[in-house]
């Protein structure tokens, strides 16, 4: 729970309030009755948009008649979690909305699959790699190199994290920054290909088309079975987010790419080996 994304606890917490809530026989306008609160805090509260307090916590936890202590433990941490600054919070200044949501499902996520068709990914960048594809143009370099490096760090020391990477030959092949550098990114992604809870592999130019070459995604897979799947999806005009209960009306489910990235794992992708970063460094020369 420590390093869960607040803002992604603060939704678990509303979901769970408000099933606790239907189960004990209760409606909004009992809590609102009871515990002298307005409408719009308690609608607000089991929707997300606001936080919780532990007072008022209990408060509920009592009307309701909720008495086991490792529920009200359980619940009492979901609370505190939810009023921490997330660990990003000294780049949040100058970050998007859209980014810093992505950046709370990574760290609350459980299985994370990316597949990306022309870059690395970033979780597997070297520092050098990054600095030549974050923009300088507005003096935050440093600081954008210094998040994608925590970001890493973070992500590759837990080992209750499971992270499947598939790229395409592409990625590979394609000289950033300097041929030395990119051997020295290939050399790091077999290293990082050793950690028993991460897997890349790589979809040769020879299998030619599979579902969704084009587009490059990530998919988060969470904890609890109540957790919404979630696609994260880049295009040239932006990033879209999309939710498993609530997709866009023009796109499709997380569960579909999920079902995508599972076919292109088990009938075109490889593991990345030796022999090919060998055979693609080769091309360099």
């Amino acid at each position: 729970m420590a390093d869960q994304d607040p803002q992604f606890a603060k939704r678990r917490l509303s979901r769970r309030l408000r099933a606790i809530r239907e189960a004990a026989g209760k409606t909004q306008k009992d809590v609102v009755d009871e515990l002298v609160w307005s409408i719009s805090k308690v609608i607000r509260m089991e929707a997300g948009d606001v936080g919780i307090s532990v007072t008022d916590l209990r408060a509920l936890l009592q009307f309701y008649e909720v008495t086991d202590p490792e529920q009200v433990n359980e619940l009492t941490e979901m609370v505190l979690a939810s009023r921490k600054q997330p660990w990003w919070g000294r780049y949040s200044r100058t970050m998007t909305s859209s980014f810093s949501s992505y950046l709370g499902y990574e760290s609350s996520a459980t299985i994370i699959r990316n597949f990306e068709s022309s870059l690395i990914p970033g979780l597997l960048q070297t520092r050098e790699y990054a600095q030549v594809l974050i923009s300088d143009s507005e003096g935050m370099q440093d600081q954008w190199v210094n998040l994608r490096m925590e970001r890493q760090k973070r992500a590759h020391g837990n080992d209750k994290l499971q992270m499947f990477f598939i790229l395409d030959e592409t990625a590979l092949r394609r000289v950033v920054g300097s041929q030395a550098l990119m051997r020295a990114q290939l050399e790091r992604l077999l290293e990082l290909n050793e950690l028993p809870h991460l897997n890349i592999l790589v979809v040769p130019f020879a299998r030619g088309i599979y579902p969704r070459f084009r587009s490059p995604y990530v998919i988060f897979e969470f904890a609890d079975a109540n957790d919404d799947i979630v696609a994260y999806l880049e295009n040239p005009d932006g990033s879209l987010i999309l939710s498993e209960k609530a997709p866009m009306s023009d796109q499709r489910k997380p569960s579909a790419y999920l079902q995508d990235f599972w076919i292109v794992e088990g009938q075109y992708a490889e593991k990345i080996s030796p022999e090919f970063v060998s055979e693609v460094t080769a091309a360099y020369r």
